[in-house]
């Protein structure tokens, strides 16, 4: 049975987390004080709505209580990441994943029940400078144990094709997260985008699957034991 995630507080990263959670095919429920945060995402989640995280009545009566991991992504309002957080721990959350503006707000969520800190402007610039431009994306697959993201090379039998001629999650059951062409990265690809010579797919998938994809189009490294330890590596982090 497939968790239900939750995520409170709508900013970039907390879109991000949502967004990428329910076209996985994730239940997800997603909750802001602004009503306009509330609009722009309310179209692509199981459930959208208006809350105050700091009431914990609200949250048990906004379904926030049946989720299995809660995401609390509230930006610079420190007061009521912490209230949320431990409101959450209260109504019996098993997993709580909060953001933190710095070592010191994440000691006290730590203190008060977040299972994980995330720090997404420090990871970010990790990311971005060594793999990726998506860092919220892969703050997201750091909690599903599940699945791994890998950059491949697009197949040469690829090329000029879309993503809805490839048909590569009914085919594989992968995703293709992202495009990378040149120096842009195409987030959420359109299906009828069309895969280029230069291009790099930053595919999603579930373990087995990736590597079944990457041994059928040769994209494995020759030496197993090489994949496997930077998949390892990589990914091993989970819930």
């Amino acid at each position: 049975m497939k968790k239900t995630f939750g995520v409170i507080g709508l900013g970039r990263f907390g879109s991000s987390v949502a967004l990428t959670l329910a076209k996985l095919g994730y239940t997800v429920i997603a909750g802001d004080k602004e009503e306009l945060d509330i609009q722009h995402i309310k179209d692509y989640v199981s459930y959208a709505v208006q809350i105050d995280a700091t009431d914990i009545e609200s949250l048990r009566e906004a379904g926030f209580k049946n989720c299995d991991v809660v995401i609390v992504a509230i930006g610079e309002d420190i007061q009521s990441s912490i209230l949320a957080t431990a409101n959450l721990k209260d109504i019996g959350i098993k997993y709580i994943v909060a953001k933190a503006q710095s070592e010191q707000q994440g000691r006290i969520l730590a203190k008060i029940g977040a299972d994980r800190i995330i720090y997404p402007e420090h990871d970010s610039g990790v990311r971005l400078a060594n793999q990726l431009t998506q860092s919220d994306i892969l703050e997201f697959i750091e909690v599903s144990p599940e699945y791994i993201v890998k950059e491949i090379k697009v197949p040469s039998t690829f090329v000029g094709r879309s993503l809805r001629d490839l048909q590569l999650p009914n085919k594989y059951r992968i995703l293709v997260l992202a495009i990378k062409r040149g120096r842009m990265t195409h987030i959420i690809p359109s299906v009828d985008e069309r895969a280029g010579l230069q291009d790099v797919f930053v595919i999603v998938g579930k373990r087995d699957d990736v590597i079944h994809f990457m041994k059928k189009f040769k994209l494995l490294p020759t030496r197993e034991g090489a994949l496997r330890r930077v998949l390892n590596t990589a990914f091993r982090k989970s819930i």
